[in-house]
C-alpha cells in the first residue's frame, strides 16, 4: 500500500491519482511521485519537471516525515481540468465523480450568476468580460501567471486557452461564495 494518497488528492483537488504514467522527458507542473522510503515502504508526493531548467523531477511536497531513497513512478496530473470528461483517461467511478464536480461547478457558476446552468457561457467563450478574443486572452493569461508566480509559458491552443480561464473563472467564482458567506457570518 502506498501511504499519503488522500492527501496527496486534497492538495491538488483531484478525485484520484492520475493514470497517465510520464514520458520521461515532457515538462508538468504538477506530478503525483510514488517514493521510496526505508523497510520497502512507499509514499506519494508531489512533484515537477520543467524540460528546460531540470535534470530530473523535482519533488514540491512530500507528507512522509522520513527521508526518501527515490522515485518510483511519476503519474502526470492533466494541466487543465478538461470539462470533457469522456475524454479523460479515468476508471467509471472516477469519471462519475468528476461528471459530478463538472455539474457542480456549473451550478456554482450559475447561482452566482443568477443563470440557469450551462456547459459553458455562451455570449463569452473566454469568460471574462474583459476578454473579447483569443489575442486578449493570451494576453489576460500571461499577465495573470505574472501576478501569481506562475512560471511557465501560456499555451498557444486556443482550446487549452479557454480551459485555462474556464478553470480560473470557477476557481474565483469559488472563492467568491467562500467570502459571501463569511460576510454573511460575520455581519449576520
Amino acid at each position: 500500500m502506498i501511504q499519503f494518497e488522500q492527501e496527496v488528492c486534497d492538495f491538488l483537488a483531484i478525485p484520484s491519482i492520475p493514470k497517465k504514467k510520464w514520458d520521461g522527458q515532457s515538462s508538468f507542473r504538477d506530478g503525483v511521485a510514488v517514493t521510496n522510503l526505508a523497510q520497502d515502504r512507499k509514499a506519494y508526493a508531489i512533484c515537477t519537471f520543467d524540460a528546460d531548467v531540470d535534470k530530473e523531477p523535482r519533488i514540491k511536497k512530500i507528507f512522509a516525515f522520513e527521508t526518501f531513497f527515490g522515485i518510483e513512478d511519476i503519474f502526470v496530473v492533466p494541466a487543465y481540468m478538461d470539462t470533457d470528461v469522456e475524454h479523460m483517461d479515468l476508471d467509471d467511478a472516477s469519471k462519475e465523480a468528476a461528471d459530478r464536480l463538472v455539474q457542480e461547478t456549473n451550478e456554482i457558476i450559475a447561482e452566482e450568476t443568477h443563470e440557469e446552468p450551462q456547459e459553458e457561457k455562451e455570449e463569452n467563450p473566454f469568460y471574462f468580460e474583459e476578454i473579447h478574443n483569443i489575442e486578449e486572452a493570451r494576453a489576460w493569461l500571461q499577465s495573470y501567471n505574472s501576478n501569481h508566480g506562475i512560471k511557465g509559458r501560456v499555451p498557444s491552443d486556443e482550446n487549452t486557452i479557454k480551459l485555462r480561464l474556464l478553470t480560473i473563472y470557477t476557481e474565483q467564482q469559488q472563492q467568491q461564495k467562500k467570502n459571501n458567506k463569511k460576510s454573511k457570518k460575520h455581519h449576520g
